[in-house]
């Protein structure tokens, strides 16, 4: 079972410490998330799957030159060794105007969103505005888990700000339709494939339906995957690949994967990812290397590591 880390306990910072240590994930709770919009989140992206697929294709990812909108299944493959996942989403990033210094700088995933038009369909009456109001909430309450890093790290308050002035932040909407009765699944084929997140942290919220699985650092060859139920009102929070480089490896970037393998359930999720400034350059924090730990990454930028990684796993048109 994974660690809980409840947001308001003094003990916090080193419960997260040990947690992204030997898990790379944890359970949080008293997070101060509003419940209320929690829950009206996965009403809209509920309704924002039962559309019609040829109006959720109307704003498909790949008409946008920022990475923002629908994608379908068969879009994406997270593991590149397995078929194409089992899984739809909707992206969403900050949505900074096209003429925006960070957007003209040609920062990933920066500059304008696609939104269905909720005019033409009222069943998603409300839905942009709420995907607006979650982002918002979840960057600040991943600002509030960085300060926390922070203290687990014993760096100096505010020690992430210069790296954070204009994150890459992207909320994902995700949906896991039931596997077709008609159709087997291909060899290897999951709801998403084993893959480590890309950036830094990541907000996930769960509905109940499971099927979430993490690699742990002791997982042997007969039983690698630890269930992870879901439990309401917490989010599941973990570290991306980001962080290893910054901790020099004292914090992990944990392989997980999704099933969806309850017959005909409906899987929905929302993922929100906070990554770091296009041009920030990810090297080892202070106090993470000495004579004996040596840094064991070379510098990179944000910016260029997040885009290696969607070429990896975007399957071809």
């Amino acid at each position: 079972m994974l660690p809980t880390i409840s947001l308001t306990d003094p003990g916090a910072p080193a419960a997260l410490d040990a947690a992204l240590r030997d898990f790379g994930f944890f359970t949080l709770v008293d997070h101060g998330f509003p419940a209320a919009l929690l829950a009206e989140a996965f009403e809209r992206s509920q309704a924002f799957f039962a559309l019609p697929e040829a109006v959720r294709r109307s704003i498909h990812i790949d008409r946008s030159p920022y990475r923002h909108g629908f994608d379908p299944v068969g879009w994406q493959a997270l593991d590149p060794d397995t078929p194409f996942d089992l899984k739809e989403s909707f992206y969403a990033g900050a949505g900074r105007a096209a003429d925006d210094p960070v957007v003209l700088a040609g920062a990933l995933n920066q500059g304008p969103n696609q939104w269905p038009d909720e005019a033409a369909h009222p069943a998603i009456a409300g839905f942009r505005a709420c995907c607006e109001r979650y982002a918002a909430e979840a960057e600040a309450l991943v600002r509030r888990l960085l300060r926390c890093c922070e203290r687990a790290l014993a760096l100096p308050e505010g020690h992430f700000d210069a790296s954070t002035r204009a994150p890459t932040c992207t909320l994902r909407l995700l949906h896991y339709p039931p596997q077709p009765e008609s159709r087997p699944l291909l060899p290897g084929q999951l709801g998403c494939g084993a893959h480590t997140d890309w950036g830094a942290l990541t907000l996930l919220a769960q509905d109940d339906a499971g099927g979430l699985q993490v690699q742990t650092r002791d997982s042997g060859p007969d039983d690698p995957w630890l269930d992870v139920p879901p439990v309401p009102g917490a989010f599941i929070v973990n570290a991306g690949d980001m962080m290893p480089r910054w901790t020099n490896d004292r914090w992990r970037s944990a392989p997980h994967r999704v099933l969806n393998r309850r017959a005909g359930v409906h899987r929905h999720s929302i993922a929100y990812f906070f990554d770091l400034d296009h041009d920030a350059w990810i090297a080892p924090l202070p106090g993470c290397t000495d004579a004996g730990r040596p840094a064991r990454y070379a510098p990179i930028q944000a910016g260029e590591h997040l885009l290696e990684m969607y070429r990896r796993t975007t399957l071809p048109a």
